[in-house]
């Protein structure tokens, strides 16, 4: 199974946030065993190097990118991506790019806690305590 990450996700297990790094951590360690393919898009990591480094040190954010980086499968965003969100019903371009990113490269499903901003989804969203329940 293909699961795109969105930015929460990931932010949950690195920043271990309270109530939620528990899943995200489940879920990044089911990526890194090969028992997920996890995929996210260079949006979601620049996202997220972008909070990191208002918290550590921009040398060891850029640590914790390379190690996401040996964990997933990173997507590019391209023109296509931002066309398809441009003209979309997503309200957050961002959200309508992060869909069209996981859809043009096969995800099966996008986790993310953001779920209210997907309405739109051609994919199942879930978050990430969902995804898990639904995989036993």
């Amino acid at each position: 199974m293909r699961i795109f990450l969105d930015t929460d996700v990931i932010l949950d297990c690195v920043l271990a946030r309270p109530g939620f790094a528990e899943d995200a951590t489940e879920i990044l360690n089911l990526c890194e065993t090969r028992g997920l393919e996890g995929l996210t898009s260079t949006l979601v990591l620049a996202n997220c190097h972008y909070v990191f480094s208002r918290q550590e040190t921009a040398s060891k954010s850029r640590e914790v990118i390379a190690h996401l980086r040996a964990l997933v499968v990173v997507c590019a965003v391209g023109d296509r991506e931002l066309g398809e969100a441009l003209v979309s019903k997503f309200k957050d371009l961002e959200d309508g790019i992060q869909h069209f990113t996981a859809l043009n490269n096969g995800a099966d499903v996008i986790v993310t806690r953001n779920t209210r901003d997907f309405k739109f989804s051609a994919l199942p969203i879930l978050t990430p305590h969902e995804f898990l329940i639904a995989r036993q």
